[in-house]
């Protein structure tokens, strides 16, 4: 082999090294708290890799270092990828969307064993996303339209006060309860269109 070619080779082999070594940390890398945790599901959500993004919260979730006081959040966070995989892949939508509730359900059981000691919204997440999931559900509707109202009615009492300040900043409550109200009135409404019978 001449020179100028094996000049050449070289010129073409060590970006393809360096962007093979790149591609091999940037999909092995470890995140380190939660929030490169989160921020790694976005990336994969982003390039579509629903399963995948949901895996690297899993595998943290198995992590000592984590708060396991954010487990709750973080079933949410789980649920939410297969929402966004129902909405994007709708060929896997019945399985995306039983995922989801099951980790729904233990946001929930999450909840319900913690002591609420302020001002706490994760019911009215935990509702939102039920509420997406009787949109997106052919035959149980009725069931998580029922869930999204118990969480959104659970949430509204907790919401106390006129207004909440942490990290110096002072944010007033009564658009927080108007939106519940908002929510609740949506999905009571979706619960009559649906034709589902009132407990």
């Amino acid at each position: 082999m001449t020179r100028p070619w094996k000049v050449l080779l070289l010129t073409l082999l060590v970006p393809l090294v360096a962007l093979a070594a790149w591609l091999a940390y940037h999909e092995t890398r470890i995140p380190q708290n939660q929030f490169e945790v989160l921020n790694r599901m976005i990336e994969l959500q982003k390039e579509g890799r629903y399963d995948k993004a949901v895996q690297v919260v899993q595998t943290w979730m198995n992590d000592s270092r984590r708060n396991i006081s954010h487990d709750g959040f973080l079933y949410e966070q789980i649920a939410f990828g297969y929402i966004v995989k129902a909405y994007k892949k709708p060929a896997t939508k019945d399985e995306s969307v039983h995922q989801a509730e099951l980790n729904l359900e233990k946001a929930l059981g999450f909840f319900d064993k913690k002591k609420v000691e302020d001002i706490d919204i994760d019911l009215y997440g935990i509702g939102g996303a039920y509420e997406i999931l009787g949109d997106l559900s052919d035959k149980d509707k009725c069931r998580f339209y029922e869930t999204a109202k118990q969480a959104f009615e659970r949430q509204l009492p907790m919401i106390k006060g006129d207004s909440y300040t942490a990290y110096g900043k002072t944010v007033p409550l009564e658009p927080v309860r108007g939106d519940i109200r908002k929510h609740l009135g949506g999905v009571s409404k979706k619960y009559s269109d649906a034709g589902c019978k009132v407990h």
